[in-house]
């Protein structure tokens, strides 16, 4: 089973992959932290701006590729290779912090902007077509807690509007969609009763 685990930031991926693996066998894959775009002094994804934020995003996903591909029997993908992709492109019309009433289509882009994004969905073309081949099911793992106090590189709506993105792109995809609520342990019961599924002897 190839299987993609999306969801917005502090969803709980990396749980519930982590879990998943000792219990399936698969081996959980993931791209390296998007940060230090090459070229330039070390710095966050939040302090990169609009260009350096695509160079760190196809950097992300050529690593997911490049390991899912080299994974042909099975793997748990923590994230997907439509991640950065979603990320860059809610990031790009509202920025970081939207407030609750904004959405994407109304994101006022500046000139700049507009030819970033561009490029961006371009690009999701590419991840679109991955993932329809690279994946033999996706689980969305939905907002159901508040990220820890304290600690906000993206809002809550940024989540929000992260997750009706992913939703319409996977739905899109006629790859099967298995959506886990609940607690971890609700989660992992639920992912281990999609079809095909391996459990470790």
């Amino acid at each position: 089973m190839r299987i993609a685990f999306v969801g917005a930031y502090g969803n709980g991926k990396t749980t519930l992959t982590t879990e998943l693996e000792k219990i399936t066998g698969l081996e959980r894959v993931h791209g390296s932290a998007m940060r230090d775009p090459a070229g330039t002094d070390p710095k966050s994804l939040e302090e990169s701006n609009e260009t350096e934020l695509v160079q760190l995003a196809v950097r992300r996903y050529t690593e997911r590729a490049v390991d899912e591909a080299a994974r042909p029997k099975g793997f748990l993908s923590d994230g997907s290779v439509l991640h950065e992709w979603v990320y860059s492109k809610v990031r790009l019309a509202v920025g970081r912090y939207p407030e609750p009433s904004d959405t994407l289509a109304a994101g006022v882009r500046t000139p700049r902007t507009q030819v970033v994004e561009e490029v961006v969905d371009q690009l999701g073309l590419l991840a679109r077509q991955q993932a329809r081949a690279g994946y033999d099911a996706i689980v969305f793992v939905p907002n159901e807690v508040p990220l820890p106090e304290g600690h906000d590189p993206i809002s809550a709506h940024f989540r929000v509007l992260s997750d009706e993105l992913m939703l319409e792109i996977i739905g899109s995809l006629g790859v099967p969609v298995h959506t886990v609520t609940g607690t971890v342990e609700e989660r992992i019961q639920q992912v281990l009763a999609i079809p095909g599924m391996p459990r470790n002897a």
